[in-house]
């Protein structure tokens, strides 16, 4: 099976998304039709594609469904994936009501802060702690993925003691560039970035 590179795997699972938003009459959609959608070249879309290897016709466009069904199949995962925010100002505290999680396998297990205030006056469900009890809270949940939602001065500290502490993967919502080992995966979350990227 081929290795997928990552801009590809990301363009692939956006595409995944927007073929479950899509229907046609023919049940079938073509590398144009992508292409307008998404803005990626055509060769782009069908050198993607052709990392699946895919065993049905392309030459009167792909199946919707087919080709839905061989991208979730090729990056399924139904172990579930623990993860934690931390920093619990509106952006963190959006998170830990955030419905997008259910039915995925990524689940929510704690809420971290510095501030034993704010922790005693939010309203969640999802157990929060200060900062002080990461090492051991995630620990004893197995907890491997983070969403960065700390002042950006303080990101870099911060990724550094949840590597120390086991995290496998950080989302950063900072604006933080983050340095750090090359097994942590990082995705770079800034609103800033994008819409500059989309007013460009």
């Amino acid at each position: 099976m081929k290795q997928i590179p990552s801009p590809s795997k990301k363009r692939l699972m956006v595409l995944s998304q927007l073929l479950s938003q899509t229907k046609t009459e023919s049940g079938k959609i073509t590398s144009v039709e992508i292409s307008e959608k998404t803005g990626w070249s055509e060769a782009t879309i069908r050198r993607d594609i052709a990392l699946l290897e895919l065993h049905f016709g392309k030459s009167n466009g792909y199946s919707i469904e087919e080709l839905c069904s061989a991208i979730k199949n090729r990056f399924s995962d139904s172990s579930q994936k623990k993860c934690c925010v931390v920093g619990l100002g509106k952006l963190g505290e959006s998170f830990l009501s955030n419905t997008d999680f259910n039915g995925s396998n990524f689940v929510i297990c704690a809420g971290f802060d510095t501030s034993m205030n704010k922790i005693e006056i939010l309203n969640s469900e999802i157990p929060l702690y200060s900062t002080t009890s990461m090492k051991k809270v995630i620990s004893e949940n197995q907890i491997e993925y983070a969403i960065l939602c700390v002042p950006s001065e303080k990101a870099q500290e911060m990724a550094d003691r949840l590597v120390s502490f086991g995290i496998k993967g950080i989302v950063n919502c900072t604006k933080s560039i983050l340095s750090l080992p090359k097994e942590v995966a990082v995705e770079n979350v800034n609103i800033l970035k994008a819409l500059s990227n989309v007013s460009c």
